[in-house]
């Protein structure tokens, strides 16, 4: 069977190509001969747009070039750039077809020459210490004591090893939960993020980030951005101890505490066993040292009243200083039983975290003796109280026999000159007949006037009338 005609060729006088048809070739052309290349120029007319993708003009001394950044690959630039920055990017050459422009198609882009790596990092530092990742009000407090302490770092680093011989030392019996993490290479910062996530989940009290110290590349990781708002979204305090003391890292910023070393962290989160120790003796000081004041105020105030001058004012001072009496031995009481169910209460807390169990029989030898001390301090109090309210009763009846009115009570009389508030008229000799004067008894008063005196005689004699 004989051939058809042949077609012809596209791009030939009989069959021509479109325009678009030309540009989509040339761009197919580029790509092929070429592929991704390594350029090397100055960023110029920059512009991020609100679709999120990047344009601008890569150039040097002697010629410039259309450049595009889409937003998937610019999510990945760890720095802001900007007009007159030296950049190093991975680029492919292509054809916009729509226009026939050249461009170049960048996939990644870091900075160029000294310096770089600061400059991006600085650039990191800036923005999200903007964002408030740095904040001072966002650092937590750490626990007084926990109970579960998450370690993440490398399950081989030298830092393990150290973070796990302290708290054995300052607290053997603290739970310790190690989330194994790779801090170093390839791959660290989502390793570092996955095991912050899992230790923030698995209910800590405290978690540590550490790794022991290296050259500053060797630190990479804590400086990624992922790294850094991990650390700032966890749930639980953090204490970093990254490196050696003179390195600093943004996951260092960000954390709630900055360690020095890996070993310096782990004394931040846990006390030593003998501060607690100590902690419950000074509590005992300070319970017997506030009963001993309030005894001393007491017994001050008692002596007050015992010694108050004043006969019609005895009996309600008395009777005020009783009230007051009761009323101090109840605030007193009350007191001693919110300061001991305090202690019980911090005790019983303390006792259940201590190990090992030698330690909650200690504990409990120590509440018994607190309890005890207790006891004796109010029935100390009580008998001490006792006894002032019998020295406060003589004290009334000793008042009571020397009072005026215990005397009218045995049937004597007070005179006085012209009414109840003239004066007491202890000397016949001071009365003229005729005069008023005012009789009081134990049990009422009368007025009577003077209607004769008998006087005695000056020199023992039984007595003489005085003459009209």
């Amino acid at each position: 069977m004989a051939a058809g005609p042949s077609r012809p060729l596209p791009g030939t006088r009989v069959e021509p190509l479109t325009v678009s048809q030309l540009n989509e070739l040339a761009d197919q052309v580029l790509g092929n001969e070429f592929g991704a290349v390594w350029v090397a120029g100055e960023i110029s007319r920059f512009l991020a747009h609100r679709s999120g993708h990047w344009y601008f003009t890569l150039k040097d001394d002697k010629a410039a070039v259309s450049a595009a950044m889409f937003r998937s690959r610019n999510a990945l630039v760890r720095f802001e750039p900007r007009d007159g920055l030296e950049v190093l990017c991975l680029a492919r050459p292509a054809i916009y077809v729509p226009q026939g422009r050249y461009q170049v198609i960048v996939e990644s882009m870091e900075p160029r020459g000294r310096g770089a790596r600061a400059l991006a990092l600085e650039q990191l530092r800036a923005r999200l210490a903007a964002e408030g990742l740095f904040d001072a009000e966002r650092k937590r407090p750490l626990p007084v004591l926990p109970r579960r302490i998450g370690v993440v770092t490398s399950p081989d680093g030298a830092a393990l090893r150290d973070v796990l011989r302290v708290l054995r030392r300052r607290f053997a019996g603290v739970t310790v939960l190690v989330v194994p993490a790779q801090v170093q290479g390839e791959g660290a910062p989502e390793s570092i993020v996955e095991a912050l996530r899992a230790a923030d989940r698995a209910g800590t009290d405290v978690i540590l980030l550490v790794r022991g110290g290296g050259a500053r590349e060797d630190l990479e990781a804590f400086d990624d951005e992922r790294v850094v708002r991990a650390v700032a979204a966890c749930k639980t305090p953090i204490v970093s101890g990254v490196g050696h003391e003179i390195d600093t890292t943004l996951a260092d910023l960000a954390a709630d505490v900055r360690a020095a070393t890996p070993s310096a962290a782990a004394e931040l989160v846990v006390r030593e066993r003998q501060q607690l120790v100590d902690r419950v003796a000074a509590l005992r000081v300070a319970l017997a040292r506030a009963m001993r004041h309030a005894l001393d105020r007491r017994r001050g105030r008692l002596a007050e009243l015992a010694g108050a001058r004043g006969l019609g004012r005895v009996p309600g001072r008395i009777h005020r200083a009783e009230l007051e009496t009761a009323e101090l031995l109840r605030r007193a009481e009350r007191a001693q039983r919110t300061r001991l169910r305090s202690l019980r209460e911090r005790l019983e807390r303390a006792s259940r975290r201590l190990r090992p169990e030698s330690w909650l029989g200690r504990l409990g030898r120590w509440r018994e003796r607190c309890r005890g001390l207790a006891i004796r301090a109010r029935e100390a109090h009580r008998s001490r109280l006792a006894a002032a309210r019998g020295r406060l009763e003589r004290a009334r009846a000793r008042l009571g026999a020397l009072s005026p009115l215990a005397v009218l009570e045995r049937g004597y009389v007070l005179v006085t000159a012209g009414g109840p508030e003239g004066p007491v008229i202890d000397d016949p000799h001071r009365l003229r007949r005729g005069e008023e004067v005012h009789l009081r008894w134990a049990r009422g008063a009368a007025s009577a006037r003077v209607l004769d005196l008998f006087l005695p005689a000056d020199r023992g004699d039984a007595g003489r009338k005085e003459d009209p």
